[in-house]
Protein backbone atom coordinates (compact mmCIF):
# COMPACT_ATOMS: atom_id res chain seq x y z
CA UNK A 1 0.00 0.00 0.00
CA UNK A 2 1.48 3.48 -0.70
CA UNK A 3 1.78 5.98 0.93
CA UNK A 4 -0.84 7.93 0.34
CA UNK A 5 -3.43 5.13 0.39
CA UNK A 6 -2.25 4.86 4.19
CA UNK A 7 -2.80 8.22 4.85
CA UNK A 8 -6.16 8.11 3.61
CA UNK A 9 -6.94 4.29 5.40
CA UNK A 10 -5.21 6.52 8.86
CA UNK A 11 -7.47 9.61 8.11
CA UNK A 12 -10.86 7.42 7.75
CA UNK A 13 -10.23 5.70 10.88
CA UNK A 14 -9.49 8.48 12.63
CA UNK A 15 -12.67 10.32 11.78
CA UNK A 16 -15.05 7.07 12.84
CA UNK A 17 -13.16 7.42 16.47
CA UNK A 18 -14.15 10.70 16.47
CA UNK A 19 -17.40 10.61 15.52
CA UNK A 20 -17.97 6.67 17.73
CA UNK A 21 -16.28 9.18 20.56
CA UNK A 22 -19.07 11.96 19.61
CA UNK A 23 -21.79 9.48 19.33
CA UNK A 24 -20.84 7.90 22.91
CA UNK A 25 -20.52 11.25 23.93
CA UNK A 26 -24.71 12.14 22.72
CA UNK A 27 -26.04 8.74 24.25
CA UNK A 28 -23.91 9.49 27.60
CA UNK A 29 -25.32 12.95 27.96
CA UNK A 30 -28.85 11.60 27.22
CA UNK A 31 -28.52 8.83 29.75
CA UNK A 32 -27.73 11.29 32.28
CA UNK A 33 -29.89 13.61 31.69
CA UNK A 34 -32.80 10.62 31.56
CA UNK A 35 -32.00 9.38 34.98
CA UNK A 36 -31.49 13.23 35.82
CA UNK A 37 -34.68 13.88 34.81
CA UNK A 38 -36.14 10.67 36.23
CA UNK A 39 -34.73 11.45 39.90
CA UNK A 40 -36.20 14.98 39.44
CA UNK A 41 -39.79 13.47 38.65
CA UNK A 42 -39.49 11.41 41.47
CA UNK A 43 -38.48 13.97 43.79
CA UNK A 44 -41.15 16.29 42.43
CA UNK A 45 -43.85 13.23 42.84
CA UNK A 46 -42.66 12.95 46.00
CA UNK A 47 -42.93 16.36 47.18
CA UNK A 48 -46.49 17.08 45.20
CA UNK A 49 -48.01 14.21 47.50
CA UNK A 50 -46.56 15.51 50.12
CA UNK A 51 -47.99 18.93 49.85
CA UNK A 52 -51.44 16.84 48.65
CA UNK A 53 -51.04 14.56 52.42
CA UNK A 54 -50.48 18.20 54.22
CA UNK A 55 -53.72 19.89 52.66
CA UNK A 56 -56.53 20.43 54.50
CA UNK A 57 -59.22 22.61 53.21
CA UNK A 58 -56.39 23.98 50.77
CA UNK A 59 -54.42 24.95 53.43
CA UNK A 60 -51.27 23.08 54.34
CA UNK A 61 -51.55 22.30 58.25
CA UNK A 62 -48.11 22.20 58.93
CA UNK A 63 -48.51 25.84 58.42
CA UNK A 64 -51.86 26.69 59.18
CA UNK A 65 -54.11 25.77 62.67
CA UNK A 66 -57.01 23.46 61.34
CA UNK A 67 -60.02 23.20 63.88
CA UNK A 68 -62.50 21.19 62.54
CA UNK A 69 -66.05 19.93 64.32
CA UNK A 70 -69.33 18.02 62.95
CA UNK A 71 -72.29 20.81 62.52
CA UNK A 72 -74.79 19.43 65.86
CA UNK A 73 -78.41 19.01 65.09
CA UNK A 74 -80.25 22.73 65.08
CA UNK A 75 -76.94 24.34 65.16
CA UNK A 76 -76.80 28.05 63.35
CA UNK A 77 -74.23 29.46 61.73
CA UNK A 78 -74.25 32.85 63.45
CA UNK A 79 -73.58 30.97 66.95
CA UNK A 80 -70.77 29.27 65.37
CA UNK A 81 -69.05 32.57 64.56
CA UNK A 82 -70.12 33.93 67.95
CA UNK A 83 -68.11 30.78 69.58
CA UNK A 84 -64.80 32.30 67.95
CA UNK A 85 -65.18 35.83 68.54
CA UNK A 86 -66.39 37.09 65.18
CA UNK A 87 -67.06 40.29 65.59
CA UNK A 88 -71.20 41.18 64.19
CA UNK A 89 -70.41 42.88 61.21
CA UNK A 90 -68.08 40.13 59.89
CA UNK A 91 -70.25 37.29 60.78
CA UNK A 92 -73.34 38.99 59.16
CA UNK A 93 -71.23 39.64 55.93
CA UNK A 94 -69.88 35.95 55.86
CA UNK A 95 -73.29 34.66 56.49
CA UNK A 96 -74.64 37.01 53.55
CA UNK A 97 -71.97 36.09 51.16
CA UNK A 98 -72.11 32.85 51.89
CA UNK A 99 -75.48 32.33 51.71
CA UNK A 100 -75.14 33.75 47.78
CA UNK A 101 -73.32 31.03 46.83
CA UNK A 102 -75.06 28.07 49.06
CA UNK A 103 -78.17 28.10 51.14
CA UNK A 104 -77.44 28.33 54.61
CA UNK A 105 -80.52 26.76 55.15
CA UNK A 106 -79.23 23.16 53.64
CA UNK A 107 -76.08 23.11 56.41
CA UNK A 108 -76.17 19.74 57.19
CA UNK A 109 -75.93 17.73 61.00
CA UNK A 110 -73.26 15.76 60.78
CA UNK A 111 -71.45 17.82 58.14
CA UNK A 112 -67.36 19.09 59.20
CA UNK A 113 -66.57 22.71 59.63
CA UNK A 114 -63.95 24.53 60.26
CA UNK A 115 -61.66 27.01 60.91
CA UNK A 116 -58.55 28.14 59.64
CA UNK A 117 -56.00 30.26 61.86
CA UNK A 118 -52.54 31.67 60.82
CA UNK A 119 -52.36 32.90 64.26
CA UNK A 120 -54.23 31.13 67.46
CA UNK A 121 -53.58 34.24 69.54
CA UNK A 122 -55.53 35.71 67.27
CA UNK A 123 -59.39 34.71 65.38
CA UNK A 124 -60.05 32.86 62.64
CA UNK A 125 -58.83 33.63 59.38
CA UNK A 126 -60.92 31.68 57.57
CA UNK A 127 -64.05 29.23 57.90
CA UNK A 128 -64.80 26.18 55.66
CA UNK A 129 -67.63 24.09 55.73
CA UNK A 130 -67.88 20.43 53.56
CA UNK A 131 -70.77 20.60 51.46
CA UNK A 132 -69.71 17.08 50.45
CA UNK A 133 -66.63 14.90 49.37
CA UNK A 134 -65.92 16.50 46.21
CA UNK A 135 -66.41 20.50 47.35
CA UNK A 136 -66.70 22.90 50.21
CA UNK A 137 -67.39 26.68 51.41
CA UNK A 138 -64.63 28.59 51.86
CA UNK A 139 -65.26 32.49 53.44
CA UNK A 140 -62.58 34.89 54.64
CA UNK A 141 -63.31 36.25 57.89
CA UNK A 142 -61.61 39.93 57.67
CA UNK A 143 -62.15 42.77 55.54
CA UNK A 144 -65.04 42.06 53.25
CA UNK A 145 -65.44 38.39 54.22
CA UNK A 146 -65.65 37.08 50.97
CA UNK A 147 -66.76 33.57 50.06
CA UNK A 148 -66.45 30.92 47.94
CA UNK A 149 -67.25 27.21 46.73
CA UNK A 150 -64.23 25.56 45.87
CA UNK A 151 -64.19 22.05 44.27
CA UNK A 152 -61.60 19.71 45.43
CA UNK A 153 -58.69 18.11 43.05
CA UNK A 154 -60.04 14.72 42.18
CA UNK A 155 -59.56 11.23 40.20
CA UNK A 156 -60.44 8.14 39.45
CA UNK A 157 -58.03 5.13 40.05
CA UNK A 158 -58.51 1.09 39.52
CA UNK A 159 -58.38 -1.31 41.89
CA UNK A 160 -58.47 -5.05 41.98
CA UNK A 161 -59.90 -6.91 45.45
CA UNK A 162 -59.91 -10.16 46.24
CA UNK A 163 -61.17 -12.84 48.96
CA UNK A 164 -61.93 -15.62 50.55
CA UNK A 165 -65.06 -15.96 52.46
CA UNK A 166 -64.44 -17.20 56.23
CA UNK A 167 -67.36 -15.92 57.99
CA UNK A 168 -69.64 -13.99 55.55
CA UNK A 169 -69.52 -12.01 52.57
CA UNK A 170 -70.41 -8.81 53.92
CA UNK A 171 -67.43 -9.08 56.25
CA UNK A 172 -65.36 -10.13 53.39
CA UNK A 173 -65.91 -7.13 51.69
CA UNK A 174 -66.94 -4.67 54.20
CA UNK A 175 -64.59 -5.05 56.89
CA UNK A 176 -61.37 -5.01 54.29
CA UNK A 177 -61.99 -1.66 52.40
CA UNK A 178 -65.04 -2.45 49.50
CA UNK A 179 -67.23 0.13 50.10
CA UNK A 180 -71.02 -0.30 50.07
CA UNK A 181 -71.79 1.42 47.02
CA UNK A 182 -69.11 -1.38 45.45
CA UNK A 183 -70.94 -4.18 47.21
CA UNK A 184 -74.05 -3.15 45.82
CA UNK A 185 -73.02 -2.73 42.46
CA UNK A 186 -71.32 -6.06 42.57
CA UNK A 187 -74.93 -7.43 43.60
CA UNK A 188 -76.64 -5.72 41.20
CA UNK A 189 -74.16 -7.44 38.19
CA UNK A 190 -74.24 -10.85 39.75
CA UNK A 191 -77.35 -10.63 41.66
CA UNK A 192 -79.11 -13.12 38.68
CA UNK A 193 -76.91 -15.93 38.82
CA UNK A 194 -75.49 -16.26 42.26
CA UNK A 195 -77.39 -16.45 45.53
CA UNK A 196 -75.80 -14.14 47.80
CA UNK A 197 -78.09 -15.50 50.95
CA UNK A 198 -76.20 -19.24 50.36
CA UNK A 199 -72.89 -17.89 50.23
CA UNK A 200 -70.38 -20.39 51.78
CA UNK A 201 -67.19 -20.81 54.05
CA UNK A 202 -64.38 -20.80 51.21
CA UNK A 203 -66.31 -19.09 48.24
CA UNK A 204 -64.18 -16.86 46.57
CA UNK A 205 -64.76 -13.00 44.67
CA UNK A 206 -62.31 -10.70 42.47
CA UNK A 207 -63.33 -7.27 41.35
CA UNK A 208 -62.13 -4.49 39.51
CA UNK A 209 -63.14 -1.05 40.48
CA UNK A 210 -62.46 2.68 39.63
CA UNK A 211 -62.17 4.34 43.08
CA UNK A 212 -62.73 7.78 43.51
CA UNK A 213 -59.91 9.86 45.34
CA UNK A 214 -60.24 13.41 46.64
CA UNK A 215 -56.70 14.48 46.91
CA UNK A 216 -54.72 11.77 48.58
CA UNK A 217 -57.90 10.37 50.59
CA UNK A 218 -59.71 7.30 48.73
CA UNK A 219 -63.82 7.93 49.02
CA UNK A 220 -66.67 5.40 48.81
CA UNK A 221 -67.72 6.49 45.57
CA UNK A 222 -66.79 4.53 41.74
CA UNK A 223 -68.13 2.51 39.68
CA UNK A 224 -68.15 -1.71 39.34
CA UNK A 225 -65.84 -2.37 36.36
CA UNK A 226 -65.75 -5.96 36.53
CA UNK A 227 -66.48 -9.23 38.79
CA UNK A 228 -65.94 -13.23 39.36
CA UNK A 229 -67.87 -14.94 42.32
CA UNK A 230 -66.91 -18.55 42.63
CA UNK A 231 -69.03 -21.51 44.79
CA UNK A 232 -68.03 -25.28 44.96
CA UNK A 233 -69.96 -25.65 41.80
CA UNK A 234 -70.28 -22.74 39.60
CA UNK A 235 -68.11 -19.92 38.85
CA UNK A 236 -69.30 -16.04 37.72
CA UNK A 237 -68.48 -13.44 35.43
CA UNK A 238 -69.75 -9.95 35.02
CA UNK A 239 -68.10 -7.25 32.45
CA UNK A 240 -69.51 -3.61 32.69
CA UNK A 241 -70.09 -2.62 28.72
CA UNK A 242 -71.81 0.04 27.10
CA UNK A 243 -74.12 -0.80 24.51
CA UNK A 244 -76.08 2.08 22.71
CA UNK A 245 -74.94 4.65 25.13
CA UNK A 246 -76.45 2.21 28.36
CA UNK A 247 -73.74 0.44 30.77
CA UNK A 248 -75.07 -2.87 31.96
CA UNK A 249 -73.12 -6.01 32.90
CA UNK A 250 -72.30 -8.87 30.82
CA UNK A 251 -71.00 -13.00 31.17
CA UNK A 252 -68.43 -14.53 29.03
CA UNK A 253 -71.20 -15.02 26.19
CA UNK A 254 -71.72 -11.62 26.04
CA UNK A 255 -75.39 -11.95 27.56
CA UNK A 256 -77.10 -9.74 29.87
CA UNK A 257 -76.48 -10.93 33.56
CA UNK A 258 -80.11 -9.34 34.65
CA UNK A 259 -82.16 -12.59 33.80
CA UNK A 260 -85.87 -12.50 33.94
CA UNK A 261 -85.86 -13.24 37.98
CA UNK A 262 -83.61 -11.86 40.78
CA UNK A 263 -82.35 -14.38 43.42
CA UNK A 264 -84.01 -12.39 46.50
CA UNK A 265 -86.08 -9.38 47.41
CA UNK A 266 -84.00 -8.07 49.28
CA UNK A 267 -80.61 -7.33 49.36
CA UNK A 268 -77.95 -8.84 52.02
CA UNK A 269 -80.31 -10.40 54.76
CA UNK A 270 -80.14 -13.83 56.00
CA UNK A 271 -82.32 -16.71 55.55
CA UNK A 272 -84.43 -17.24 58.62
CA UNK A 273 -86.02 -19.92 57.50
CA UNK A 274 -85.90 -21.79 54.11
CA UNK A 275 -88.74 -23.53 52.29
CA UNK A 276 -90.94 -26.37 53.67
CA UNK A 277 -93.53 -28.49 53.66
CA UNK A 278 -93.86 -28.90 57.38
CA UNK A 279 -92.55 -26.08 59.72
CA UNK A 280 -93.05 -25.35 63.47
CA UNK A 281 -95.04 -21.68 63.42
CA UNK A 282 -92.75 -19.46 66.09
CA UNK A 283 -96.12 -17.43 66.43
CA UNK A 284 -99.42 -20.27 65.90
CA UNK A 285 -97.09 -23.17 67.82
CA UNK A 286 -97.68 -25.91 65.51
CA UNK A 287 -96.08 -27.15 62.43
CA UNK A 288 -97.59 -26.16 59.06
CA UNK A 289 -96.09 -26.20 55.62
CA UNK A 290 -94.21 -22.92 54.59
CA UNK A 291 -94.31 -22.77 51.34
CA UNK A 292 -92.02 -19.61 51.16
CA UNK A 293 -88.37 -18.51 51.97
CA UNK A 294 -88.18 -15.68 55.08
CA UNK A 295 -85.54 -13.13 54.76
CA UNK A 296 -85.10 -11.30 58.02
CA UNK A 297 -83.89 -7.78 57.82
CA UNK A 298 -84.11 -4.73 60.24
CA UNK A 299 -88.03 -2.88 59.47
CA UNK A 300 -87.87 -0.22 57.07
CA UNK A 301 -85.21 -2.11 54.58
CA UNK A 302 -86.57 -2.11 50.66
CA UNK A 303 -88.31 -5.14 49.18
CA UNK A 304 -88.00 -5.29 44.88
CA UNK A 305 -89.82 -6.97 42.93
CA UNK A 306 -87.96 -10.03 41.73
CA UNK A 307 -89.22 -9.13 38.03
CA UNK A 308 -91.44 -7.09 35.72
CA UNK A 309 -95.22 -7.74 36.09
CA UNK A 310 -98.49 -6.34 37.10
CA UNK A 311 -99.62 -5.79 40.95
CA UNK A 312 -102.67 -8.44 41.64
CA UNK A 313 -102.86 -7.38 45.20
CA UNK A 314 -101.68 -4.98 47.56
CA UNK A 315 -103.78 -5.43 50.68
CA UNK A 316 -103.91 -6.59 54.07
CA UNK A 317 -105.27 -10.16 55.73
CA UNK A 318 -104.56 -11.34 59.37
CA UNK A 319 -101.95 -13.80 58.75
CA UNK A 320 -99.85 -12.39 55.94
CA UNK A 321 -100.13 -8.95 57.11
CA UNK A 322 -99.90 -6.58 54.53
CA UNK A 323 -98.75 -8.06 51.10
CA UNK A 324 -98.00 -7.24 47.58
CA UNK A 325 -98.72 -10.36 45.00
CA UNK A 326 -97.55 -9.54 41.38
CA UNK A 327 -98.25 -11.54 38.43
CA UNK A 328 -95.07 -11.47 35.87
CA UNK A 329 -96.77 -13.52 33.02
CA UNK A 330 -98.88 -16.75 32.05
CA UNK A 331 -96.28 -19.10 34.18
CA UNK A 332 -95.42 -16.88 37.38
CA UNK A 333 -96.46 -15.24 40.34
CA UNK A 334 -94.77 -14.09 43.04
CA UNK A 335 -95.82 -12.64 46.58
CA UNK A 336 -94.12 -10.34 49.46
CA UNK A 337 -95.80 -10.74 52.90
CA UNK A 338 -95.45 -8.83 56.38
CA UNK A 339 -94.30 -5.49 54.89
CA UNK A 340 -94.81 -2.45 57.22
CA UNK A 341 -95.76 -0.17 54.17
CA UNK A 342 -96.03 -0.22 50.86
CA UNK A 343 -94.35 1.65 48.40
CA UNK A 344 -95.91 4.80 46.67
CA UNK A 345 -97.95 3.77 43.74
CA UNK A 346 -97.72 0.13 44.72
CA UNK A 347 -102.02 -0.62 43.89
CA UNK A 348 -103.44 -3.31 42.14
CA UNK A 349 -103.31 -3.09 38.45
CA UNK A 350 -99.74 -1.18 39.04
CA UNK A 351 -96.73 -2.06 36.48
CA UNK A 352 -93.79 -2.38 38.16
CA UNK A 353 -90.18 -3.22 36.95
CA UNK A 354 -87.49 -5.31 37.41
CA UNK A 355 -86.26 -4.58 40.92
CA UNK A 356 -88.25 -1.86 41.58
CA UNK A 357 -89.02 -1.39 45.17
CA UNK A 358 -93.06 -2.22 45.97
CA UNK A 359 -92.49 -2.23 50.04
CA UNK A 360 -90.42 -2.16 53.47
CA UNK A 361 -89.59 -5.19 55.71
CA UNK A 362 -91.99 -5.00 57.97
CA UNK A 363 -93.60 -7.55 61.06
CA UNK A 364 -97.36 -7.40 60.45
CA UNK A 365 -99.91 -10.32 60.27
CA UNK A 366 -98.22 -13.48 61.73
CA UNK A 367 -94.67 -12.70 62.07
CA UNK A 368 -92.16 -13.07 65.27
CA UNK A 369 -90.02 -10.14 63.82
CA UNK A 370 -89.31 -8.04 60.73
CA UNK A 371 -88.76 -10.03 58.16
CA UNK A 372 -90.13 -10.47 54.59
CA UNK A 373 -91.98 -13.71 53.49
CA UNK A 374 -91.83 -14.42 49.64
CA UNK A 375 -93.25 -16.66 48.32
CA UNK A 376 -92.98 -17.86 44.22
CA UNK A 377 -96.44 -19.51 41.81
CA UNK A 378 -95.14 -21.41 38.94
CA UNK A 379 -98.18 -22.65 37.32
CA UNK A 380 -100.47 -21.89 40.10
CA UNK A 381 -98.18 -24.18 42.45
CA UNK A 382 -95.72 -22.61 45.02
CA UNK A 383 -92.15 -23.79 44.46
CA UNK A 384 -89.02 -22.92 45.61
CA UNK A 385 -87.71 -20.76 43.50
CA UNK A 386 -84.02 -21.43 44.70
CA UNK A 387 -84.23 -24.34 42.71
CA UNK A 388 -85.81 -23.10 39.57
CA UNK A 389 -83.49 -22.73 36.25
CA UNK A 390 -84.69 -19.85 34.29
CA UNK A 391 -83.41 -18.78 30.46
CA UNK A 392 -80.45 -16.34 29.71
CA UNK A 393 -81.50 -13.64 27.90
CA UNK A 394 -80.50 -12.90 23.95
CA UNK A 395 -76.17 -11.75 23.67
CA UNK A 396 -75.62 -8.60 22.25
CA UNK A 397 -76.04 -8.05 18.65
CA UNK A 398 -73.55 -10.41 16.18
CA UNK A 399 -71.63 -7.13 15.10
CA UNK A 400 -71.42 -5.84 18.66
CA UNK A 401 -69.82 -9.23 20.23
CA UNK A 402 -65.90 -8.55 18.66
CA UNK A 403 -65.33 -5.64 20.36
CA UNK A 404 -66.98 -7.19 23.42
CA UNK A 405 -65.13 -9.92 23.81
CA UNK A 406 -61.57 -7.77 23.09
CA UNK A 407 -63.15 -6.01 25.88
CA UNK A 408 -63.89 -8.99 27.72
CA UNK A 409 -60.74 -10.91 27.32
CA UNK A 410 -58.71 -7.83 29.07
CA UNK A 411 -60.78 -7.86 31.92
CA UNK A 412 -60.54 -11.37 32.50
CA UNK A 413 -56.68 -11.31 32.31
CA UNK A 414 -56.90 -9.14 34.77
CA UNK A 415 -59.39 -11.31 37.23
CA UNK A 416 -57.70 -14.28 36.53
CA UNK A 417 -54.24 -13.37 37.45
CA UNK A 418 -55.34 -11.66 40.76
CA UNK A 419 -54.54 -13.64 43.51
CA UNK A 420 -57.19 -15.30 46.18
CA UNK A 421 -56.54 -13.97 49.83
CA UNK A 422 -58.30 -14.01 52.61
CA UNK A 423 -58.28 -10.02 52.89
CA UNK A 424 -59.05 -7.49 50.24
CA UNK A 425 -56.36 -6.90 47.70
CA UNK A 426 -56.68 -2.93 47.73
CA UNK A 427 -54.16 -0.29 48.22
CA UNK A 428 -56.10 1.47 50.15
CA UNK A 429 -57.77 -0.96 52.53
CA UNK A 430 -58.58 2.41 54.93
CA UNK A 431 -60.93 3.45 52.39
CA UNK A 432 -64.81 4.82 53.38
Amino acid sequence: MNLKNQFIVKALQSTALILLLILNGFVLNFILKFELFKEKKEFIDEICKSKLENLDFGFDNRYFEIQKNKLKKNQLLPEILSLQGISNSISNAAIANISQIHNIKNLRAGNTYAFIHSNTCQTPDYFAYEIDQTKFVLCELKKDACAEVIERESYSKEEIATGTIETSLWDALEKNGVSLNIIDQMEDALSSSVDFHHVQKGNSFKLIFDRLYIGSTPTSSGNLIAAQFSTDNNESYAYSFIHNGKQDFYDNEGRPMRKSFLKAPVRFSRISSPFSSNRFHPVLRFSRPHLGTDYAAPTGTPIMAVGAGIVESASYTGGNGKFVKIRHDKMYQTQYLHMSRFAAGINPGAHVAHGQIIGYVGSTGLASGPHVCFRFWKNGVQVDHRKLSFPSPDPLPKEILPEFFKHRDLLKLKLDEAQHTAYISSTHPEAL
